[in-house]
């Protein structure tokens, strides 16, 4: 898979003091909306997000939207998956395998947890932040669930936004948002 040459910088909106946040291809384009940070499917992790979220909440930026956050539950690789609210710190259990599911690579996803971190989203959108990233567009959106509404509202609102999408999904992903919006590769340096 190709990539455009990318990069996120601070845009500055039409009457306002504050900057926005954009994709821009190249200096002599205009910034997208919004990008999808697309990485190969279950190799390696993904942490980079982290760091750069904090970085700008470090310089003021108002960010909001959800990283996921992995954490080992005993011996043997099994992980639980917390959606954490960029802006609040909150956490909430998206995924608590067991033994059996994690052994049968069944998805555990808690399902009414996917509520909860819609509201975060919607949050997001009602507050306008500058940018709006979500930890990732995950199977269940490319099947039409868990917070693809929020995240194609978040588009059709003008909220900058940074997805995170698995090269699995990323078909999908650019069938759902017409082709639009920048691509980046997920580089963690």
């Amino acid at each position: 898979m190709k990539y455009q040459k990318t990069r996120i910088e601070a845009c500055p909106e039409p009457d306002s003091k504050n900057g926005r946040f954009g994709v821009s291809a190249a200096p002599d384009m205009p910034p997208a909306p919004f990008a999808a940070a697309v990485y190969p499917a279950k190799k390696g992790e993904r942490t980079g997000l982290v760091p750069f979220v904090e970085a700008l909440k470090k310089s003021g930026v108002h960010v909001g939207g959800i990283i996921q956050d992995k954490t080992a539950m005993g011996n043997g690789g099994m992980r639980r998956v917390d959606a954490v609210d960029v802006a609040t710190g909150r956490r909430i259990p998206l995924n608590q395998p067991t033994p059996e599911t994690w052994r049968k690579r069944v998805c555990s996803l808690d399902v009414s947890a996917l509520a909860e971190t819609s509201a975060i989203l919607r949050k997001s959108i009602e507050d306008r932040v500058e940018l709006m990233v979500v930890e990732k567009f995950g199977d269940a959106e490319r099947d039409g669930g868990g917070l693809i509404d929020e995240i194609l509202q978040g588009i059709t609102a003008g909220i900058p936004l940074l997805v995170a999408v698995p090269e699995t999904n990323f078909d999908v992903w650019t069938e759902r948002t017409g082709g639009m919006g920048a691509i980046l590769p997920f580089d963690e340096k």
